[in-house]
């Protein structure tokens, strides 16, 4: 009997902890290999792939690019891009990698929230900052630098 108690309120405790933790860890902690059932969407022809909503780690390695992609050119460079991620081909694979700076999309997915920095506004979301153009669309930009305005300190009273 006593061992039943015990194993239920360690059990119970344990539980607890994992509660009260597990609002403070980020996807990054858990990482995209750790999954219970599909890794993604899933298409009627069986494929999977990861969305921006995933939060794919960079340097995942797939197979194939999802359906509805978009080439995008930066310089001289080629990069295929769907909802939020940006796709290299290297080695007879897709992977994915960080946003190139000065790449121009259409949109820009709906979890990315606008920011105003410095009077400007930014779509933001992990680490990641668009800017609308009037033109092209949204642009890939770098994370901008806060400015904070001067403090006047006066010593001596």
């Amino acid at each position: 009997m006593l061992n039943k108690m015990f194993f239920a309120k360690a059990s119970t405790g344990i539980l607890m902890l994992i509660l009260l933790a597990a609002p403070q860890l980020s996807y990054a902690d858990w990482g995209v290999g750790i999954h219970l059932g599909d890794r993604g969407d899933r298409r009627d022809d069986g494929r999977h792939f990861y969305r921006y909503h995933d939060h794919p780690q960079f340097g995942l390695r797939v197979g194939f690019l999802p359906e509805g992609y978009l080439t995008v050119r930066v310089g001289s460079h080629r990069y295929y891009y769907y909802d939020g991620l940006y796709y290299n081909y290297v080695g007879g694979e897709y992977v994915i990698v960080n946003p190139p700076i000065g790449a121009y999309v259409s949109t820009v997915p709906s979890d990315f929230q606008p920011v105003i920095i410095n009077g400007r506004t930014y779509y933001t979301n992990n680490g990641i900052y668009y800017i609308l153009t009037r033109h092209q669309g949204y642009k890939v930009v770098s994370a901008p630098v806060v400015y904070a305005q001067p403090v006047r300190v006066i010593y001596g009273r």
